[in-house]
């Protein structure tokens, strides 16, 4: 039997944890609450600085990954798990960087950098006219946050891209840990890693993705260990970044119904993410809000976005692409990430059709990091026949 002080302990850091985040989140998102601008950008040393100061917030998240492995495995395999995940991190970021924000321009009049910083400032500013992008503003704010220090978005953007990497991996690796073992996990990471660059496609640079994705995947972990405060977060927190994520409120009530208080549980997922949804639209639009005022599209999007054919393949090469590995190990699947799959294939495709572009094919990551850690048990569980 656990020790009573040794629960109570426990519990008190949660709440610690908790409260920490809450006001985290809050000093996050005050640059686009009083619409603050950014300073002007410094140069030379002074750069040089900023960015050194930077990097090593960056070398903090790889030093407490480190700390937390340290405890169960030797010195070399916990470095080389932080390497992994830096190297990962570092090679998506550069093609993201190549392909989207010096790759092909999706705008007439001008660059994606261009656009990025225009969508910068209306994000902030909390614009109407620039929806859906003013109801995502945690990214944002915390780019701005950088810009006041003193460095230029690009800079910004690129560590922000950082910072969110690091912990999508070594999340994405927790997450996989609760099902296979560190091989398992290892080659979980290293297929949404190569999945990821498909995704980047049809896609302008926009901040929204990394926080959102790495929502996703604190989301599945903490639904999975049964932990409800902070799944609850998660979301919550995840949705100033992108709203999808509210979807798994109703993944709660769906698939855990034998959870303990889960009347109460359920009823308070539904009404927060509600309340969140809502709140964040009237608190941009200040009043009225009709259907184009959700995301964006009027309703005939809808028939333009499904007779747009090269959605398709590009949804075979990144929700789709992984199917055949969870057919294959069917049986050895566990139940949570087949009940993922099939929660989050409909969901990811009916919001990506209604209120996005099917092309923009990032919006079916989340579906990729359940399938990627299927792939990963399934091969860590095969073993080579001997010979006779």
């Amino acid at each position: 039997m656990p020790d009573e002080d040794d629960l109570n302990h426990k519990m008190g850091s949660k709440k610690l944890v908790l409260i920490a985040i809450c006001l985290l989140t809050v000093a996050a998102v005050l640059p686009a609450i009083f619409h603050w601008h950014a300073h002007a950008s410094a140069h030379g040393i002074g750069r040089s600085i900023r960015i050194a100061l930077a990097n090593l917030l960056a070398l903090s998240i790889c030093f407490v990954i480190y700390r937390v492995e340290r405890r169960r495995l030797n010195v070399k395999n916990a470095l080389a798990l932080v390497f992994l995940i830096f190297l990962l991190t570092t090679l998506v970021n550069f093609l993201h960087k190549v392909i989207v924000d010096y790759g092909k321009n999706h705008f007439p009049t001008s660059t994606n950098l261009q656009w990025q910083v225009r969508m910068q400032d209306a994000a902030i500013n909390l614009n109407p006219y620039a929806l859906p992008h003013s109801y995502r503003f945690l990214p944002n704010s915390i780019v701005r946050w950088m810009e006041i220090g003193g460095l230029d978005f690009e800079a910004s953007r690129n560590l922000y891209r950082l910072y969110a990497g690091l912990l999508l991996f070594y999340a994405l690796f927790r997450f996989a840990e609760l099902y296979t073992c560190d091989l398992g996990a290892v080659v979980s990471m290293l297929m949404t890693a190569v999945i990821f660059p498909v995704s980047f496609v049809h896609y302008a640079g926009q901040l929204t993705d990394p926080l959102s994705h790495l929502s996703f995947v604190l989301c599945f972990i903490f639904l999975q260990t049964e932990d409800f405060e902070l799944f609850l977060l998660a979301m919550l927190v995840g949705a100033l970044a992108k709203e999808t994520v509210l979807a798994m409120a109703g993944y709660y009530v769906v698939f855990h119904r034998k959870e303990e208080n889960y009347l109460p549980k359920s009823v308070i997922a539904c009404v927060t993410a509600l309340s969140v949804y809502f709140g964040v639209r009237l608190l941009v639009l200040g009043g009225h809000m009709g259907y184009r005022q959700i995301s964006g599209p009027a309703f005939s999007h809808v028939f333009e976005n499904w007779n747009l054919v090269e959605w398709r393949w590009l949804f075979l090469l990144t929700g789709g692409a992984l199917l055949p590995f969870l057919l294959l190990g069917w049986k050895t699947t566990p139940r949570h990430l087949k009940q993922l799959t099939f929660y989050l294939l409909p969901v990811l495709l009916i919001s990506s059709l209604f209120f996005s572009w099917l092309v923009e094919v990032r919006n079916f990551m989340p579906l990729v990091f359940v399938l990627s850690v299927v792939t990963g048990k399934f091969l860590a569980e095969q073993q080579p026949v001997p010979e006779t």
